[in-house]
């Protein structure tokens, strides 16, 4: 019984991590959300906002210089060129 109650609050401490952790993401991404929407003047949601910062991330990774083989620099470039064609999807 004794261990069944340290259980208990472990996952009760862990559950109220992880909702700590989801509202502050959420409410980071509702942010980010309205920051593009005020740049390109129109509504967007979450999805939109992931698609946008997943093609600035491949940007990032596909054009500033790195020290890595040109196997991995083509891999970046599929990686951007793909995310360019979701956002066009969902934009």
């Amino acid at each position: 019984m004794n261990n069944e109650m340290i259980l208990n609050r472990r996952e009760q401490k862990i559950k109220s991590i992880l909702n700590a952790t989801a509202t502050a993401f959420n409410n980071s991404l509702r942010s980010v959300s309205s920051y593009y929407g005020q740049v390109l003047e129109r509504e967007i949601n979450n999805r939109q906002t992931l698609a946008l910062l997943n093609a600035q991330i491949a940007f990032i990774m596909a054009v500033f210089p790195m020290d890595c083989s040109l196997l991995l620099r083509s891999l970046c470039g599929c990686w951007l060129v793909l995310a360019l064609l979701k956002c066009k999807e969902l934009l």
